[in-house]
């Protein structure tokens, strides 16, 4: 199932992908997470990763795609587009980390989600979003490229953080 949902979306078969998720609007938080990610991508644990952005474009979505184009990104930055909910637990479940740094939610189901599927994963502190993962996630200042590139670069390189942050997800 997972490599029929990556055939199906266009991603290589066997590369690791960070994976966010959400309608692509101001508030996700998107184009930093694309700052982050390419300077993540400067260790060399990081240099073989993808970044899947899955979600329904709104506005200003093409800021996002132009953070990306000016990054030099456009060949490791995939942009499936919506995502039918019978493919979601499969890339989830294959994504190396699933990162929601969005500046606010009301609740934040697509972390819960994530976890349900033993995804670990990578969140905002802001507004509701800690209570609603506890210890289970690395929690970052969503304004903070820096520290949300520190997050990825130290879940890429920890391979028993990833184990702990699943195990905690899905408990």
């Amino acid at each position: 199932a997972r490599l029929a949902v990556r055939q199906r979306l266009g991603l290589p078969a066997h590369v690791p992908y960070f994976l966010a998720l959400g309608n692509l609007q101001p508030r996700k938080n998107i184009g930093r997470l694309v700052e982050a990610f390419a300077l993540a991508r400067q260790a060399p644990e990081l240099a073989s990763m993808r970044l899947v952005i899955a979600g329904k474009a709104l506005w200003r979505e093409s800021e996002i795609y132009a953070a990306v184009q000016q990054a030099g990104l456009m060949d490791v930055v995939h942009f499936p587009g919506y995502v039918d909910d019978a493919h979601l637990p499969a890339l989830y479940s294959d994504a190396l980390a699933f990162v929601y740094p969005s500046l606010y939610e009301g609740f934040g189901l697509p972390p819960l989600e994530a976890m349900a599927c033993g995804a670990p994963v990578i969140c905002s502190n802001a507004a509701s979003l800690p209570e609603v993962v506890g210890d289970a996630a690395l929690t970052i200042t969503p304004t903070d490229a820096g520290a949300l590139a520190d997050a990825l670069r130290q879940v890429a390189a920890a391979p028993a953080l990833r184990a702990q942050l699943s195990q905690r997800g899905q408990a």
